[in-house]
């Protein structure tokens, strides 16, 4: 166990040090028993020394702190050795001051007892200011200086010692005074306890509360080489050398604990604002290899933390033009230090799935400038992208069914002019009446657009009456029969079906669309039904046809924006895939609903639901 704690540096931490501190302060009381004058140098000596020592410390480093707690103390010391050290120079004995007696150093000792508990009384209230030096110092200078002119020239500072009966009510007082005021500072010290290093803290707290012990002590002698007066001495040692341990020794071999303890602190705030930002943060080398990523990182690609270590960034993304290819293209700018922005990139996860991400990086520079990594920043744009794909395939379709039936028209209604005199009759009216229907096609096309768009907007107006879905029907393949010629329409509905609340407009377009799908998807012809039915106080209609059909991975996504499925491309069936959208968003505001049932190869049936009329 020894062994273990020894390894540990557990006995050179706690126990060397106290055996050596009791070994000093035994010698120190040997000291006094030999000479009380050389045990009182020396032990002030210490004290004065510290002081001096703090002083030196914080206004090196007043740059750095940027607390005023620290710069306070720092230039109290000062002044607090300077009394210290008058007080030892006039102590009874030394023959430096032509006064004699004790009441002087006495005096001064009270006066640096004063100047200690009322700076760190206030030392706290300046925690989070910043003391301008040039202030401070002039400032105590001239309150010291009025002091110690008052107790050398001035005669008028009350006395503190007299010879052959002891303390005066003065000094007892004095000292009541200056504990309540130490303690007072170190509840100060202990309200803002979250602003210091534990260590650093425990430190000053034992140190306010020793000092408040030895004023204690120094109430009770009666001759200044008494018992007590020993004991108060003693006790200002360990009180100064826990000062030192907080702010000079530790303020030395671990600055960072005071000197930079906020700076610690933000860095810890840095860590938790990278771990739990929004967006996707991984921190690479020059080499490309991740060395950190965030949450959001690991969320996004998949991988833990452990297989995100150490991997090339750049060995993610997909090999495709706008993947690997503008990958490299980004590590050798990135590389050679040059801040990317926004730069859109194609990824590929742990689990496959592709993905694409706005990729920004801005490089990390040593001290002489040079890149030696980078922050790299990945916002998922993939909804985005699939969005804009969306809009691109969207345009790129819509142009071409709008013009594949201008074509038509424009060479019908030119040929029927320019030939008008050589065309037979029949001929003109073929040509018209392709014109017709195309023209009937395009305004077709042109009234899903509108009412999509009046959908997506909330500006569908509806005109709701009780209607007969019979009729709408036959008026519907009435004007889809011509372009339907190979098919046959076979209508199923009971002559005492119910009428329905609705839009009989919406109604009429929710089954062109639904019947000329029917027509597209059965390219071989073949028979396509009607039928209807009442159920649970609505009317279900349904539309089905013998085609191609469809799997049950393409009826997931069917009623999706723009969507045309694979064999319909394959087959060459056009369409923009906005029929059956605006039939669900038709459908879904007059209160119904809409499915498909369907396999490959055995056709579909599309059924919805109106409500019936009340």
């Amino acid at each position: 166990m020894m062994g273990v704690l020894w390894a540990r540096g557990g006995i050179r931490r706690f126990y060397l040090p106290a055996f050596g501190g009791a070994g000093i302060l035994f010698g120190l009381y040997l000291m006094s028993q030999y000479s009380y004058l050389l045990f009182h140098s020396v032990a002030e000596i210490f004290s004065i020394l510290v002081a001096f020592s703090i002083f030196i410390i914080t206004w090196n480093s007043r740059r750095f702190l940027d607390t005023g707690y620290f710069r306070l103390i720092g230039v109290a010391y000062l002044f607090i050795g300077a009394v210290d050290l008058l007080h030892t120079l006039s102590f009874d004995g030394m023959g430096v001051f032509p006064i004699t007696g004790s009441n002087q150093a006495v005096q001064l000792w009270v006066t640096a007892r004063y100047v200690e508990s009322l700076s760190l009384l206030a030392a706290p209230l300046v925690m989070h200011r910043t003391l301008r030096m040039r202030l401070v110092l002039p400032g105590y200078t001239l309150v010291v200086g009025l002091l110690l002119a008052v107790i050398f020239y001035g005669g008028i500072f009350p006395d503190s010692y007299v010879e052959g009966v002891g303390l005066t009510w003065f000094k007892v007082a004095s000292e009541y005074i200056i504990i309540a005021i130490l303690l007072a500072s170190l509840g100060l010290l202990l309200m803002r306890r979250e602003e210091f290093d534990r260590d650093v803290l425990l430190l000053l707290a034992a140190s306010i509360i020793i000092t408040a012990l030895s004023e204690a002590t120094f109430t009770l002698y009666v001759g200044v080489t008494g018992t007590f007066n020993l004991l108060g001495h003693f006790l200002k040692i360990v009180s100064f050398f826990l000062i030192y341990k907080a702010i000079v020794e530790t303020g030395i071999t671990r600055p960072f604990d005071i000197l930079f303890r906020n700076l610690r602190q933000s860095e810890r705030r840095y860590r938790e604002l990278y771990e739990e930002a929004p967006s996707a943060y991984v921190t690479v080398g020059m080499d490309g290899r991740i060395v950190q990523a965030n949450q959001q990182a690991v969320e996004l690609l998949v991988y833990t933390r452990t297989e995100l270590d150490n991997r090339p960034l750049f060995d993610l993304c997909a090999e495709t033009p706008s993947g690997g290819e503008k990958a490299r293209d980004l590590a050798r700018r990135f590389l050679a230090g040059e801040e990317v922005v926004g730069e859109e990139l194609e990824m590929v996860a742990a689990d496959g799935s592709q993905l694409w991400v706005a990729f920004s990086a801005r490089p990390i520079r040593d001290w002489r400038g040079r890149a030696v990594g980078g922050h790299c920043q990945m916002v998922d744009v993939t909804e985005r992208t699939k969005v804009d794909r969306l809009k691109d395939e969207f345009i790129s379709m819509v142009s071409h069914e709008l013009r594949s039936p201008l074509t038509v028209i424009m060479g019908a209604i030119n040929t029927a002019l320019s030939e008008a005199d050589r065309l037979p009759p029949e001929e003109r009216r073929d040509l018209l009446r392709d014109a017709a229907w195309e023209t009937e096609s395009l305004s077709h096309l042109l009234e899903n657009l509108i009412e999509l768009s009046r959908a997506q907007a909330n500006r569908l107006v509806l005109n709701v009456e009780p209607i007969n879905i019979k009729g709408v029907v036959w008026d519907t393949l009435g004007r889809l029969r011509r372009q339907a010629t190979e098919c046959r329409f076979v209508v199923d509905i009971p002559g005492d079906l119910p009428l329905v609340s609705a839009d009989e407009i919406r109604v009429g377009r929710i089954l062109y669309n639904l019947l000329e799908n029917a027509v597209k998807y059965s390219p071989d012809g073949g028979d396509i039904r009607v039928t209807a039915r009442p159920e649970d106080g609505g009317v279900v209609i349904a539309v089905a046809d013998r085609g191609i059909g469809m799997s049950a991975v393409d009826q997931e996504k069917l009623f999706g924006p723009f969507v045309r499925l694979d064999d319909a491309r394959e087959k060459g069936i056009g369409g923009i895939g906005l029929g059956l959208v605006v039939c669900q968003r038709l459908i879904e505001v007059q209160g119904g609903r809409i499915w498909v049932e369907s396999e490959p190869g055995r056709g579909s049936t599309f059924f919805f639901t109106l409500p019936a009329a009340g």
